[in-house]
């Protein structure tokens, strides 16, 4: 298992200014895309240290897993980003809140995601867009081993394919923080101004927020004949048999 994210690195980003805006922002459209879900185990995987809008979802039964670069965070329990100790079919939602731009191998993620959810199962992902400013600027820094430049962002039409061969439907895709991370006026407005654009397609978008759910087809089961059809003799007399050497 390749770890590209040092733990250093990434908590020194997570408590930096700019992480917070993103938090605080995130937090806002993800407690709107829980409140509708319903079920009863939740699993949460994200950068966010006190997920509070996990509050808003209606599964009786949210919890946490650490991730390898998530040291000092408080969880229910740890585990590898490319293996998940869960058995099949177990949750009924799933949310990778940047845990996908953080591992190094997205695909492997999404079918652990895909494995633990049942049928009807939603998962919920938020990532960076490479197709952005922010997407501008990781080129930019390209050599840089700094986070957040070393995600390893999947754009969202590529999700969507990922998703559609793993028999999800995706419900929906909102880009939002367009904003983020340029700060163009006091914070609050800033914030403010992301908020409003949040759905906007005309401009680029630095995050999307995915809504997905998990759709197995329907198959009819063949099922025994309740009543044994008889030959297609049926109706009509059948000729005796002449027996060899019966009397005529």
């Amino acid at each position: 298992m390749a770890i590209r994210i040092k733990s250093e690195a990434y908590g020194q980003w997570v408590g930096s200014v700019q992480a917070q805006r993103l938090l605080a922002l995130e937090a806002g459209w993800l407690r709107d895309a829980l409140s509708g879900l319903h079920g009863n185990h939740l699993l949460y995987l994200g950068i966010d240290d006190n997920p509070l809008f996990l509050q808003r979802s209606r599964c009786s039964h949210p919890f946490r897993m650490g991730l390898p670069w998530q040291p000092e965070i408080t969880c229910h329990a740890r585990m590898n980003d490319d293996v998940w100790p869960l058995p099949d079919e177990a949750l009924d939602v799933v949310v990778m809140q940047h845990g996908l731009d953080l591992t190094a191998r997205p695909h492997q993620m999404i079918r652990e995601a895909s494995r633990v959810l049942v049928s009807g199962g939603y998962l919920v992902i938020t990532g960076f867009s490479p197709v952005s400013l922010f997407g501008l600027l990781r080129t930019a820094m390209a050599f840089s081993t700094r986070m957040p430049w070393v995600v390893n962002s999947v754009a969202a039409e590529r999700l969507r394919d990922w998703l559609t061969l793993l028999e999800f439907r995706v419900e929906s895709i909102t880009p939002v923080a367009h904003l983020w991370p340029l700060k163009v006026a006091p914070e609050h407005i800033s914030r403010r101004m992301d908020r409003v654009l949040a759905g906007t397609r005309w401009l680029p978008a630095n995050v999307y927020v995915l809504v997905a759910r998990k759709t197995v087809a329907g198959v009819t089961p063949i099922r025994p004949r309740r009543w044994q059809l008889l030959d297609p003799g049926f109706g009509m007399a059948i000729p005796a048999a002449r027996v060899p050497g019966a009397a005529e």
